[in-house]
């Protein structure tokens, strides 16, 4: 019964998926610049330009080059590079090798810090040591990234004298130093968040110790213990998790002030250099896979949705 509506969220995920491609593709054919032009430089004959375009396709209705690229999509092919010269899946996969590790310890620091100290807030919301964690935990939406960035290079950089600041060593050479690199990135993407996601548990918590069903079960002469994992916990987690999921679309997009800071290869700092130098198809290629992880996150969280509380209904 909880389950029967799943593949008509799938279907709508497709094709939701469908008409943002369509839309990343025709966008890109009316900005201005010729991917030709681009390749050759603006000292290039006309000649070559119409020689370069009819080998791109770009000679063909738009409709065709769309059918074409959707086709290569389907095959794991985004097309080529202008700048790099290379494949966009490869430009791609060589990034997210450095963004998805940094999301996903930065979402696991997310949770393991934000969730309980959010409950200790939101407990303690009307003492002194809970407004003092409270002020305290809010000082980290206000830290600006970068300098958040640079204090923990300098910070690490002083108490391990291995780490060397500013370098990401890759995974073919040490997995273990690689991943070393990557945890104060993910930390300086964490904090910040963590106490953003901190609020919305404490608020979640003091809306709904305060509620009807709290009161009642205390009155039944259930435990403290069991009210909060039986009935408090699990609806603090439904107020919270749209929350979680807007973080998880923002942090595997990649942090391009944290990637500056540390000098990552991620894919923000990829997309930055592909709209710098005019790179349609790696922008395009990029734009997908943010568009991909929105509506996949959206999909889960709905899905999350019903797995807590059997009440929601997909509608």
């Amino acid at each position: 019964m909880m389950m029967r509506d799943l593949p008509g969220r799938i279907i709508t995920a497709v094709f939701t998926l469908w008409l943002v491609s369509l839309l990343i593709f025709l966008v890109f054919q009316v900005l201005p610049g010729n991917p030709a032009q681009i390749i050759l430089g603006a000292e290039a004959a006309p000649e070559q330009v119409a020689a370069l375009e009819k080998e791109l396709g770009l000679d063909r209705p738009v409709f065709l080059r769309y059918l074409h690229w959707l086709g290569g999509v389907f095959r794991g092919d985004l097309g080529n590079s202008l700048r790099y010269a290379q494949p966009v899946r490869r430009l791609m996969a060589n990034s997210l090798q450095v963004t998805l590790p940094v999301a996903g310890m930065a979402l696991f620091f997310i949770l393991l810090l934000g969730i309980p100290l959010g409950l200790v807030v939101g407990k303690y919301h009307w003492q002194k040591r809970g407004f003092f964690l409270s002020a305290l935990l809010q000082l980290g939406t206000a830290v600006p990234s970068f300098w958040l960035g640079i204090m923990l290079t300098l910070v690490l950089a002083k108490l391990f004298r291995s780490f060397t600041p500013g370098a990401f060593v890759p995974w073919e050479e040490d997995w273990l130093g690689a991943l070393a690199s990557l945890i104060p990135p993910a930390l300086t993407v964490a904090l910040p968040k963590t106490a953003v996601l901190n609020r919305y548990v404490g608020a979640a918590f003091i809306e709904e110790s305060n509620a009807d069903y709290i009161r009642t079960a205390y009155s039944k002469g259930i435990t403290e213990k069991r009210v909060f994992y039986r009935h408090l916990l699990k609806n603090i987690l439904i107020s919270v998790i749209t929350v979680f999921g807007l973080m998880g679309a923002d942090i595997l997009g990649g942090s391009i002030i944290v990637e500056k800071v540390f000098a990552l290869p991620g894919i923000g700092r990829l997309l930055i250099d592909a709209i710098s130098f005019r790179d349609f198809p790696l922008i395009q290629g990029i734009a997908l896979y943010l568009s991909t992880v929105v509506v996949l996150l959206n999909l889960l969280v709905d899905l999350f949705y019903s797995i807590l509380d059997p009440r929601i209904r997909w509608s």
